[in-house]
Parts: structure tokens; sequence; C-alpha cells
């Protein structure tokens, strides 16, 4: 089986890790190559690991130069996070993906990390000058960041409508303190009980 969502982690240094996830457009063998080749653009750029917004801008523009050769549209979703335990905060860009959620187990909490902007950016691949501003926020102990790509709530069924990010929010507000893995499952159960064949229609990546 092959798809286009995958993810990578990064060893930045012995307090700093990053963390790269991606949702290459469309499905099968074409892209699945695409995702080779983005794996291997981020490996390339590990030394601009420490930048999120870097990061994605130099990667939107080798992506860009490649795809233009094939003379067919094609382009990618991702998000890309810095995670700093010296000093106790994450810094990410944000590429036209699904917003990941942070989970603050402590608070009770669970929101979106918004580009401190206000503003979206395009899929990587599509313009050249494409710019990623990084964003950042404090982490606190027991925080969970959860990133997804968006099969996770793209459904074929008479269900179909009802799922999507505010959805999924709401399900992991009910689930705030449970060990990662344990909800994880409890959600991949709840959606493919949810669907017409019991399976998801999308990649998915978690």
């Amino acid at each position: 089986a092959v798809g286009g969502d995958f993810f990578n982690v990064l060893a930045l240094s012995d307090t700093k890790a990053g963390v790269f996830i991606c949702d290459v457009m469309g499905h099968g063998v074409r892209a699945a190559l695409v995702t080779a080749i983005v794996r291997a653009l981020v490996e390339e750029l590990t030394p601009l690991g420490g930048d999120p917004g870097q990061l994605l801008s130099h990667l939107n523009r080798d992506l860009r130069a490649i795809l233009r050769q094939s003379g067919t549209p094609m382009f990618t979703t991702a998000f890309y996070l810095v995670v700093d335990l010296a000093e106790n905060q994450i810094c990410y860009a944000n590429a036209g993906h699904p917003k990941p959620f942070l989970i603050r187990r402590s608070a009770g909490m669970v929101e979106s990390l918004q580009n401190q902007n206000g503003k979206s950016n395009p899929a990587l691949g599509l313009f050249p000058g494409s710019v990623y501003p990084t964003s950042q926020c404090p982490l606190h102990p027991n925080d969970l960041v959860m990133l997804f790509t968006d099969g996770l709530y793209d459904l074929d069924g008479p269900n179909a409508d009802l799922f999507g990010p505010e959805w999924l929010l709401a399900e992991i507000r009910k689930r705030i303190q449970l060990p990662a893995g344990m909800l994880f499952d409890e959600l991949l159960g709840q959606i493919r009980n949810s669907s017409n064949k019991g399976e998801f229609v999308d990649d998915v990546c978690l």
C-alpha cells in the first residue's frame, strides 16, 4: 500500500525536536512519489530545522521547482513544529494544513494552533514566492500536541456531514485525560463505525 501522507521527526539537539507532517494531493503511486521527494527535501533542510517558517519557505521553493517540470499541478499541505524543552515552548509554521490541536491536560483545555498573524498560508508547491511566518506558544507539563491530516474526518457515508474539525475538537475534549494511544484509538474507532464501509476513504496520518 502507498499513500500521500507522512510524518517525520527531526532530532535537532538534546532539548529540541522538529515534527513535520504533510498530505500530498491525490492518492496512489503518484502521490507516494511526491511524498518521497518531500521527505528527501526535508532531510536536506534539517540545518534549517530550528526555524519552522524558514524550513517551509525553502521547502516550498524547492518543491515548486521540481513539480513545475512535471507540467501537472501538484501540491502538498504541511505543518512543521519545533518543541523546545529548554525554553518550554513550541514554534511552528503552517502551509495550508489542518490546524493541530494543543491539548492542555492540566488546564482541561483544547485549542487550535493558529497562526499568530491570523492569516492562512497556501499549500506547498503552488506559488514560488510564498513566505511562511513562524508562530510560537508556551508549553506546559502534560501538554499534548495532536497533528493529523484531513483524511481523519473525510468520510463516505450518510453521517459524513457530521464530521470535521469542530466535531473532532468536541470529541477530544471528552477524552482530554486519556493517554495519547487510547485517545487516538477511540477517535479512529468512532470514525470508522460511522463510515459506509467501516474504513477511511482518504489517507490518514495521526
